[in-house]
């Protein structure tokens, strides 16, 4: 009965072996995949900031509506949805989520919004890059804020002008891999 017992613990553990391997080996591929994946996982977002009064919620509702937001699942966001059904949208407009959630007695005034752009999620041939630039100028128009970058410096011309350049690299690149942006391979290993 002992021989037995060792005999199946040298089994079970002469099984557990290649299975280490094969785990060590996943942590290896799945480090290589961050690797990769992080340099073409690329988020373009612009900050509108008022120029004199705050907004409340719903004239920001208002604005954004009359460039086809509608509001997001999540409070605090509207989205500009895409052309097909169950597509992850083409941009986010996010905002205070507290400052959505509040009461209408107690509306939470927003000073600034955030326009974001996932770029693998949607294809180039969409032309989101320049969905985002007009959004973003429209809305700037419409809630008298100015666009500004992470720094909080206005965007200029000239930093459209670079940003697109930069997008036109990072969707080649995306295409050399086989993971051209708006594709199910895209969207499955940059959600």
């Amino acid at each position: 009965m002992l021989f037995r017992s060792e005999e199946f613990a040298r089994h079970v553990i002469g099984r557990a072996r290649p299975r280490r391997t094969v785990v060590h080996a996943l942590g290896l591929r799945a480090r290589e995949l961050d690797e990769f994946a992080g340099p073409l996982d690329a988020q373009i977002t612009m900050t509108l900031r008022a120029n004199g009064a705050a907004w409340s919620v719903a004239y920001l509702q208002q604005c954004a509506a009359t460039l086809g937001f509608v509001p997001g699942a999540l409070p605090g966001r509207l989205v500009l949805s895409a052309q097909e059904e169950g597509e992850p949208p083409i941009l986010v407009l996010s905002f205070d989520s507290q400052a959505a959630l509040a009461d209408e007695g107690l509306a939470v005034p927003l000073r600034e919004v955030v326009l974001s752009l996932e770029v693998a999620q949607t294809p180039e041939s969409v032309e989101p890059f320049g969905t985002w630039y007009q959004s973003g100028t429209e809305l700037a128009t419409l809630l008298d804020a100015t666009a500004v970058d992470d720094r909080g410096q206005p965007i200029t011309l000239g930093a459209y002008d670079a940003i697109a350049a930069q997008l036109g690299n990072l969707y080649r690149a995306l295409e050399s891999r086989d993971l051209a942006a708006g594709s199910a391979a895209a969207r499955r290993l940059f959600s």
